[in-house]
């Protein structure tokens, strides 16, 4: 379970400093810690909540690039803010099952 760890610590690093260039810092920290804020809301196991993180990291950037692209759009806010709209509607789940 710690190789896990250190491997998860090593690969998020290594997305951090690659991506900061690409998109700006704000974005990077809205794309790592809204799907990990998401995925917490719906997951309490340390795996699968890994996983559900990457499923809605992914699914939100492909929303949000449709998103972009459909309404002219930059990419990046596009993203977020489905991100966001994901991350609302799991707190109201959460809350209506807790």
């Amino acid at each position: 379970m710690q190789l896990y760890r250190y491997l998860f610590i090593v690969l998020l690093s290594g997305t951090i400093a690659l991506t900061i260039r690409a998109v700006g810092i704000l974005l990077v920290n809205a794309f790592l810690v809204i799907p990990a804020a998401t995925a917490k809301l719906l997951c309490h196991q340390f795996v699968p909540f890994l996983a559900m993180a990457a499923c809605i990291g992914a699914l939100s950037g492909a929303g949000g690039m449709v998103v972009s692209g459909s309404l002219d759009l930059p990419s990046g806010p596009s993203i977020v803010l489905v991100q966001l709209a994901g991350f609302l509607g799991a707190a109201c789940f959460s809350r209506q099952h807790s």
